[in-house]
């Protein structure tokens, strides 16, 4: 390839199945699991670019691929901020070779496909134009996070898309009902208040005390204490047509939280972790996982683990969302940002921060 040789480095997991499956048992896990390797460039279809990565956002989903799910050798990473390097012919329309890129990848499951790397493939229509103003380290948040808060809000909770031409034919919207944004100063959490606060809903969040101020900074028009015993009847006493929340934590009791906050108008509660349930105290609950935007079928730990299908519709999301994107970002703030030491080499050191649940209230970014 013209400019550079056909060779890269990238973060891959390290992890044995075995070893795999005894962290899924134990809950817990030993070492980084992770490992610098020299690969190929990734070759990419006539509907892909080819992308020179610059700067990364670092994701729990990242090290909870690399302790049960990811395959030994597969590229570990999902958000990317970068140039175009080489564009597909069906693409080409779209993308010129320098424009500045970035979205998300199905990363830790390929060893082709990821983020953590000096080169990563992505589809031409999966990925937005950063215009200037935007810097490569805001925009490499607006990935998983902003993602997930779109499919839940957009297209599970019925909160109007804020461009306006993303709402033609796309069914029923409202504004008339508050929402309830469980643990809003996740970066999930942050971007879901905001998309729901521009468009034009109350938005009711749960948090600690130290972190009101800041979700109360990007939009929240109330926080209340998770831990206080007496949050769920204050906020159903403030908030009685309350029908829909996202619980951005799914952990311990937050979705039993959110499904009593709402199921006296047998509300609906969106989820980022499986509970196992569809219903919980009178409340709708449904499970949402963002990597169904890339409109495709893929199994964790084959051939035993769940299978996943193809969700045509959050494809069709992600294209409609981030092809208005350019045009939205600059209504969006992003996390607080917490820039980690350059390079490959030390993002096993924020995977193991995550881990260790050493992150609150920020966004760890890294220039590669």
């Amino acid at each position: 390839m013209a400019g550079f040789s056909n060779a890269m480095e990238a973060l891959v997991g390290d992890r044995s199945t075995l070893t795999r499956l005894a962290n899924y048992g134990l809950g817990r896990s030993s070492g980084n699991g992770v490992k610098i390797k020299s690969i190929p460039i990734p070759s990419i279809s006539e509907n892909e670019v080819l992308v020179r990565v610059a700067w990364v956002a670092l994701n729990p989903t990242d090290f909870k691929h690399v302790d049960v799910l990811s395959p030994r050798g597969a590229i570990i990473g999902c958000d990317f901020a970068g140039t175009v390097a080489k564009v597909g012919s069906q693409v080409a329309n779209k993308w010129a070779v320098g424009d500045r890129i970035a979205g998300m990848v199905h990363g830790g499951l390929f060893p082709d496909r990821g983020s953590f790397a000096q080169f990563l493939k992505t589809s031409g229509d999966l990925a937005w134009k950063v215009p200037p103003g935007v810097s490569d380290e805001d925009a490499t948040t607006f990935g998983v996070s902003a993602i997930t808060a779109m499919l839940a809000l957009n297209t599970r909770l019925d909160v109007p898309w804020l461009a306006e031409n993303a709402n033609q034919g796309q069914g029923p919207s409202r504004r008339d009902t508050p929402i309830l944004i469980y643990s809003g100063a996740t970066a999930a959490g942050i971007y879901s208040i905001q998309l729901a606060k521009l468009a034009g809903l109350t938005v009711v969040a749960t948090a600690s005390p130290r972190s009101f101020d800041l979700v109360k900074s990007y939009g929240a028009d109330e926080v209340f204490d998770y831990r206080d015993q007496a949050a769920v009847d204050q906020i159903i006493r403030a908030y009685p047509n309350l029908d829909r929340a996202m619980d951005c934590f799914s952990e311990g009791n937050s979705t039993e939280f959110c499904a009593k906050c709402v199921r006296k108008n047998h509300g609906k509660v969106i989820t980022l972790l499986d509970s196992g349930k569809s219903t919980m105290d009178g409340a709708q609950i449904e499970f949402i996982l963002g990597y169904t935007v890339f409109g495709s079928e893929f199994q964790w730990l084959p051939p035993f683990g769940p299978k996943f299908q193809k969700i045509q519709s959050d494809n069709e999301a992600l294209r409609r969302f981030y092809s208005t994107f350019p045009d939205i970002v600059k209504q969006l703030r992003p996390p607080p940002l917490k820039i980690i030491d350059p390079g490959l080499e030390n993002l096993a050191t924020g995977l193991q921060m995550l881990r260790q649940g050493q992150v609150s209230g920020t966004k760890l970014v890294a220039r590669l």
